[in-house]
């Protein structure tokens, strides 16, 4: 498997299919298995990139990091592949990532999906903060990782699934996961949603109590000409509620932009 070395950390990532690319962008804590659904139809049409942010899944953890580390990471991971545009998909986290790399990017996007996240500081996010803090502290990675799961899955999701999360998360040093929330919840994109030139689709699982669909709609409504779409039967990590309504809705607004 292809790894980087970006900024004093080796990243793991997936280089798959070919065609215009698509940069998947992670969630926190999980890594670049989050897309392997879309991936495995996407890959078809389209060159589909997915690194693990440094921290997550495959990719190292050497010092405390920033939310400005990641964005590096991401765009050293896309010139090293020779790669000055292409379609950005992020998830929760990954979101906050699309649009922080569009600000200091602009010409790199050749559309935008923004998937059950959030782009305002919201009430309550130092003290969930230092509530992760003190959790990965007493807790195994592996015992927060099931909380996380059944947290955050659909109850109809397979239990299979469930337990898949827990072992990704699992994966994700202490230290790293509160770098990688420390700098998520600390960031205001409001401002930077009016810096979004190319077509945008935001999309929520309709049952998304994490980040709510006032969040998607503050999205929305920040882009000039993005449209919002609900995914039935899906929480806060709708690629593994609803894999194939996440699929269809990402393929039919990827077409309509070549």
């Amino acid at each position: 498997m292809p790894t980087l070395k970006a900024n004093g950390e080796q990243i793991f990532y997936v280089d798959e299919g070919n065609g215009p690319t698509i940069l998947f962008i992670h969630s926190l804590g999980t890594n670049n298995y989050l897309y392997r659904d879309q991936i495995a139809v996407l890959k078809a049409k389209y060159r589909c990139i997915a690194p693990d942010c440094r921290g997550h899944g495959a990719s190292s953890y050497n010092n405390p990091f920033s939310l400005d580390d990641i964005v590096s990471d991401h765009k050293t991971l896309l010139d090293h592949l020779k790669i000055d545009k292409c379609h950005i998909v992020g998830l929760s986290m990954g979101g906050g990532i699309a649009l922080y790399l569009n600000r200091t990017c602009p010409e790199l996007a050749t559309s935008i999906t923004i998937a059950d996240s959030f782009a305002r500081l919201r009430e309550g996010s130092e003290d969930r903060i230092y509530a992760t803090q003190e959790a990965v502290a007493y807790l195994s990675m592996q015992e927060f990782g099931s909380q996380y799961a059944g947290d955050r899955l659909m109850p109809s999701t397979p239990i299979e699934k469930l337990d898949e999360l827990s072992e990704e998360i699992s994966k994700c040093p202490p230290k790293a996961y509160v770098d990688t929330i420390r700098g998520l919840l600390t960031y205001d994109a409001s401002e930077d949603l009016a810096l979004v030139k190319v077509p945008t689709m935001v999309l929520i699982g309709d049952s998304d109590d994490a980040t709510p669909m006032v969040e998607s709609e503050f999205i929305r409504d920040g882009i000039a000409g993005a449209e919002l779409k609900v995914i039935p039967d899906a929480g806060h990590l709708s690629t593994i509620d609803s894999p194939e309504e996440f699929t269809a809705k990402l393929s039919a607004f990827l077409a309509a932009q070549t």
